[in-house]
């Protein structure tokens, strides 16, 4: 579908805002996905002036400000904070009307369509966009990626999910969950700290972040960790010994119950794509294993590609091909810019006036 100006390009993470235009090859934005409110106001919203604070901002003033998460586990919570963050996106970050630009978005792979019809609601009757394009956060990566056909890994903050996509399209039945995702493992290096009597050393969650950038994965387990030396300078200038905590948090995506002492209800990485993968029709496991797709925050650990290819091939007795990026945070983002330029996928917009005409059927109709 031909617009007059580029489609703004949403993904909304649970952790990561990200938005953009669809003519570029990064996004313009990327923020918390966080908004703050006065603490002294209660929950009294409304009953008097009062400034509210988005992503970094709300960050900066955490504690001032009562924190809401609009996004957990992929699913919308909170409709008029994330309201607030789309308003935002446009006038303060992109600085562009949402009257004059069509929006493709991003969707987590287990939406619903109750989520998907308030999305429409809140773009075509609020923020007045001419036209507006939901599609999986699977099939975007799979595009973003420069296929059709794979399987998704996407590695966020507090979902890890795994989704088998064949030509362009998202094979629901067979998405799987680790239940081990980045929350977890921030959860593990805390209590680890803690047993450390280094709880001080983490003060606000970009501490936390500081950390998680600091994990590795080894092509096996087993190698000495001479050379892996972790460090991390604490809020009081204190210098940490991390190289524990970073081996062992990367290992918890591969062993997550000899990492955590005991029978936990995480599926392995490797284990989960094999699952989803058999789940699957056997003649197209073939073409599913030619393009494994990581993204996510945690797909930036380095090794974690090497490694899940190691444990796949040794699992399946065959190669498999991962498909990796030095930008697998924003693979989604690039992949629904691709395809908001794509002209075979004009039939999978949905136009205010269409939306005007027919309402919920047309919304169940194009993005079932």
């Amino acid at each position: 579908m031909a617009f007059e100006k580029p489609a703004v390009v949403l993904d909304n993470g649970s952790y990561v805002m990200k938005a953009g235009f669809a003519c570029d090859n990064h996004p313009v934005a990327m923020f918390r996905t966080l908004v703050g409110r006065p603490s002294y106001l209660q929950g009294g919203y409304g009953r008097e002036p009062y400034d509210v604070f988005i992503g970094d901002d709300a960050i900066a003033k955490i504690d001032d400000l009562e924190l809401s998460h609009p996004v957990v586990n992929g699913e919308i919570v909170h409709w008029d904070n994330m309201e607030r963050i789309w308003h935002h996106v446009f006038y303060r970050e992109l600085k562009a009307a949402p009257e004059d630009r069509a929006v493709m978005m991003a969707c987590h792979n287990s939406a619903t369509m109750q989520e998907k019809i308030k999305c429409c609601e809140i773009f075509f009757e609020v923020l007045n966009s001419p036209a507006l394009c939901i599609q999986a956060l699977s099939v975007l990566s799979m595009y973003g990626s420069g296929s059709t056909t794979g399987i998704c890994v996407d590695l966020g903050y507090d979902t890890t999910d795994i989704s088998p996509v064949f030509e362009g399209g998202q094979i629901k039945y067979a998405h799987i969950r680790t239940g081990l995702a980045a929350a977890q493992i921030s959860s593990y290096i805390k209590r680890s700290l803690v047993e450390r009597n280094l709880a001080h050393a983490i003060k606000t969650p970009n501490d936390i972040d500081c950390i998680l950038r600091e994990i590795y994965i080894s092509r096996d387990c087993a190698m000495p960790r001479r050379g892996y030396a972790r460090v991390f300078n604490g809020a009081s200038g204190e210098r940490i010994d991390l190289a524990n905590e970073a081996f062992m948090a990367g290992e918890m995506l591969f062993r997550p119950d000899t990492v955590m002492g005991q029978a936990t209800n995480y599926m392995p990485l490797h284990d989960a794509v094999v699952t989803a993968s058999l789940k699957c029709d056997a003649e197209i496991c073939t073409e599913l294993y030619e393009a494994i797709v990581t993204c996510g925050g945690l797909a930036m650990i380095p090794g974690i590609n090497e490694r899940l290819q190691i444990e796949l091939e040794e699992q399946l007795n065959r190669p498999v091909n991962i498909l990796s990026s030095p930008e697998a945070y924003s693979v989604a983002w690039l992949g629904g810019a691709t395809f908001a330029g794509l002209p075979d996928a004009k039939k999978m917009w949905i136009t205010r006036r269409q939306y005007e005409e027919h309402g919920v059927k047309i919304i169940k109709n194009k993005f079932m």
